[in-house]
């Protein structure tokens, strides 16, 4: 046997009995030199993507799948890269989810089953509980109203004490004496007292009407846990096309690394490591 065969021989088995860099680091260092030279992932990644996040996925399946070489680490790659996709893809599915349960569109959904007309519609603000403090005060106001015998000002600070206070504070924003504010108005003092019992009217309708918005509001987001459903085929088929691409790879580089074990304890040749290398026999 040549010296180039014997050499050709050790180098084979040593290749089969090493296993690479043995610590942590070592083997971080090893497989970052694959990653700088990635042929699938230099592309890979969107604006809000984290390269990072790849890398350590990366580096965990080169520690737990052991590749050796460029061929075994790009397999290796390209099962990263398809888990990679498919983290994407969960990523795609739940924003798809959250834009059709925003609350625009939420409200939009309820005023459609409540056959609500422009002017009327179900508004994002809708969807909170009523305000129980303004539900109460409307319901105490309107009852001071209906108290009232007749509307000037001393009876209504004396028998409406709600009331006068709202019509008090109406006018000193204007900067106004409550009855200078009331002669303001086209209807005088009445015309100011019926428009807070129709607005205070509206409070309570609203109020009755929150728990069943809410209600339907509820069954709109239950609804919209799943995507339509041609969205859902585009998601369903993309998902299959990367499960396929993660079962060839691994399926690829089980192969290659079959083949280079079978391939390496296939050399006749016998050789032994010694503490200074490899000592050849002939």
């Amino acid at each position: 046997m040549s010296v180039t065969e014997k050499r050709l021989a050790a180098n084979q088995i040593n290749a089969l009995r090493s296993t690479g860099p043995v610590t942590f680091a070592g083997k971080a260092a090893s497989s970052r030199n694959a990653t700088r030279h990635g042929l699938l992932s230099a592309k890979l990644f969107l604006d809000d993507e984290d390269p990072a996040e790849f890398q350590a996925m990366f580096l965990d399946f080169c520690r737990s799948l052991n590749p050796v070489g460029t061929l075994e680490t790009t397999l290796v790659e390209r099962i990263a890269v398809a888990l990679w996709r498919q983290r994407r893809l969960v990523h795609a599915e739940t924003a798809s989810l959250s834009l059709t349960r925003q609350p625009k569109k939420v409200a939009g959904a309820v005023s459609s089953e409540l056959g609500r007309s422009y002017g009327s519609e179900v508004e994002q603000d809708d969807l909170a509980p009523f305000d129980a403090d303004t539900e109460a005060w409307s319901r105490n106001a309107l009852a001071e109203i209906d108290s009232l015998e007749e509307f000037d000002i001393s009876s209504l600070e004396q028998r409406a004490p709600l009331v006068f206070a709202q019509l008090k504070s109406d006018a000193e924003e204007d900067q106004e004496v409550p009855a200078a504010f009331a002669e303001g108005h086209k209807d005088g003092l009445s015309g100011d007292i019926v428009e807070l019992m129709l607005w205070c009217r509206l409070q309570i309708r609203d109020a009755e009407a929150r728990p069943h918005i809410q209600a339907l509001a509820e069954q709109v987001r239950a609804k919209r846990k799943i995507l339509p459903g041609d969205t859902l085929e585009l998601l369903a088929r993309h998902q299959t096309t990367l499960d396929n691409q993660l079962y060839k790879a691994l399926k690829a580089l089980r192969e290659a690394q079959a083949w280079r074990l079978k391939t390496l304890e296939a050399s006749p040749q016998s050789v032994e490591l010694d503490q200074k290398g490899i000592v050849e026999h002939d």
